[in-house]
């Protein structure tokens, strides 16, 4: 009876012991990714480092981490619970689920959560083009509400090169599909830019 209480209170001891590294590595390797992404502004950067020094995650995980750290970056985009999912050179695409954080009075997805989506994934694709000189503000956003946003939406942004044209605005759009892959909604964004590297 003695024995197998004290295999007990080694099996709980062992749990702790467990839980205790876990935590700590986490720990550890959250702040390793805080400092390395702090010091990139480039989300090209960001993305290629998670999927590279942490392939051993699901891809679930490293686009969790990586929309994490859009979220420090942009505090405001966490209200909207959404994930990247890609981030290439000019092309961002992004994922967000309807749930009733995001709600309106209507019990259907918020027309700020849809803009915050659709200016947080262009705002990113935007950012794959630019240097560490380069400098863009967001001037103007509308948004045309073509459908009721419902379940699970996705945002793609498509931006080709502006900088070989020196150009001081810049105008892009984002789309905003449901799971039958309608668009339920179009954002265009205009830019200033102030383009400093070569």
């Amino acid at each position: 009876m003695e024995k197998h209480e004290g295999g007990k209170k080694m099996t709980s001891w062992n749990t702790v012991v467990c839980i205790a590294v876990l935590s700590t590595t986490f720990y550890i390797l959250w702040r390793y990714i805080r400092k390395r992404i702090s010091q990139n502004r480039d989300p090209i950067l960001v993305w290629t480092f998670l999927n590279s020094a942490l392939d051993f995650l699901p891809i679930r995980v490293r686009a969790w981490l990586f929309s994490l750290a859009v979220g420090f970056a942009n505090p405001y985009s966490r209200s909207i619970h959404h994930r990247i999912t890609e981030v290439e050179k000019g092309k961002v695409c992004g994922v967000m689920k309807e749930t009733p954080e995001i709600f309106n009075t209507l019990n259907r997805v918020h027309a700020a959560a849809l803009i915050t989506f659709g200016e947080t994934v262009g705002t990113l694709t935007v950012l794959t083009w630019l240097g560490k000189k380069d400098r863009v503000i967001l001037t103007n956003i509308s948004c045309e509400y073509i459908k009721v946003a419902r379940g699970y939406l996705t945002a793609t942004s498509l931006v080709p090169d502006f900088k070989e044209a020196h150009a001081t605005d810049l105008t892009t759009e984002v789309i905003i599909k449901n799971q039958a892959f309608e668009t339920v909604s179009k954002l265009t964004l205009t830019w200033k830019l102030d383009l400093k590297d070569e």
